[in-house]
């Protein structure tokens, strides 16, 4: 069973102080991958393991540091023929002993809960994080992985210039 990733310009809506256009915030691409994706698995458990670095940026951020998210794996409604969508999540905080995070597009194939609602989530289960650093995004590697897929000649513009943004 597959696993379901959002990508492209969904991911600059984790709160980047740079504004995107409509047509922008409303795109997104709908890739479908193994579960079993050696690379995919990799990449969440280097951002498991990394994530103190991440959660020292969220709470004290350089001035030039903006966009922090994270992926949540989520248990897909059933008959949707996925088993997890991959929620990107904005806004992280804690409080009473629960992480929290803005949805920040809505979900495919989870019923119940839409863009800019707030969700809990386990820390330890997130597949990846990210945040942008003097217009670099810094991790993301998921979506780096995703984008590296796409053979070049079937690449978009767009897609040409997200793969530039990577530290």
């Amino acid at each position: 069973m597959p696993f379901l990733f959002l990508c492209t310009a969904l991911f600059l809506s984790c709160g980047n102080s740079t504004p995107l256009t409509p047509n922008q915030q409303n795109k997104a691409e709908t890739i479908q991958i193994a579960q079993t994706d050696g690379e995919i698995l990799r990449i969440a458990e280097e951002a498991r393991r990394t994530l103190p670095i991440f959660f020292r940026h969220l709470t004290r951020p350089d001035p030039n540091e903006d966009g922090f998210c994270v992926k949540y794996p989520t248990k897909a409604d059933d008959h949707s023929g996925i088993i997890m969508e991959q929620l990107w999540l904005t806004g992280i905080h804690f409080k009473d002993g629960v992480y929290y995070g803005i949805l920040v597009s809505s979900p495919e194939h989870i019923n119940g809960v839409q863009k800019s609602d707030t969700v809990a989530f386990d820390a330890d289960s997130i597949t990846d994080w990210m945040y942008i650093r003097n217009g670099k995004i810094v991790g993301g590697r998921s979506i780096q992985y995703l984008l590296e897929k796409i053979p070049e000649s079937q690449r978009s513009e767009e897609q040409r210039k997200m793969l530039q943004m990577f530290e």
